[in-house]
């Protein structure tokens, strides 16, 4: 009765039997794409040679392969239809790591004619980690105000930690205080 119901759906659904996975595999197989074509100016290197662009076209062809593997599953395995999704979650956790880019260093920007023109000084780390975690948090309207802001000031300590003092990293901290 139940391998019916399964036929059944996946007859209905004509040559895609899982819509989920086929967008799924062909997100991941673009997102290859674009990682082999960002890496396409850098030397791969022979044999055990290997030049710095060799790590990231095996990774783009790794996951190009296992996107293709996805969708070809798709085309055969009934699966999960493809449902609404809300655009909140990856707006603010893009938007976070755009605030975490412009941030960090400061975000400068140079007008024919005008020059050059502070748009963000440098905050450094210290504002940028605990103000790109906050943002973030807003992803989901599931959130506790007091863990936030405990999570962020903690991690912005470990990364402070490891990057800048474990590390060594030229990690503008405290731009303002010279660290």
């Amino acid at each position: 009765m139940q391998e019916d119901k399964v036929n059944t759906a996946a007859e209905s659904r004509g040559l895609v039997k899982s819509p989920q996975d086929m967008f799924a595999g062909l997100f991941i197989v673009a997102f290859g794409l674009f990682c082999l074509w960002a890496s396409s100016n850098l030397t791969g290197g022979r044999g055990a040679n290997l030049g710095p662009g060799s790590f990231p076209r095996g990774l783009s062809f790794l996951l190009m392969a296992v996107g293709s593997i996805i969708i070809v599953q798709a085309l055969t395995v009934v699966g999960p239809r493809l449902e609404a999704w809300s655009i909140r979650g990856p707006v603010f956790v893009l938007g976070s790591v755009l605030v975490f880019a412009a941030t960090i260093r400061g975000t400068t920007l140079n007008i024919p004619g005008i020059g050059r023109t502070d748009l963000i000084p440098p905050l450094g780390l210290i504002v940028a980690g605990p103000l790109t975690l906050v943002l973030a948090s807003l992803a989901t309207t599931e959130r506790n105000w007091f863990q936030t802001i405990v999570f962020a000031a903690s991690m912005t300590a470990f990364c402070i930690l490891l990057f800048k003092v474990a590390l060594r990293l030229p990690i503008p901290v405290a731009p303002w205080a010279g660290w």
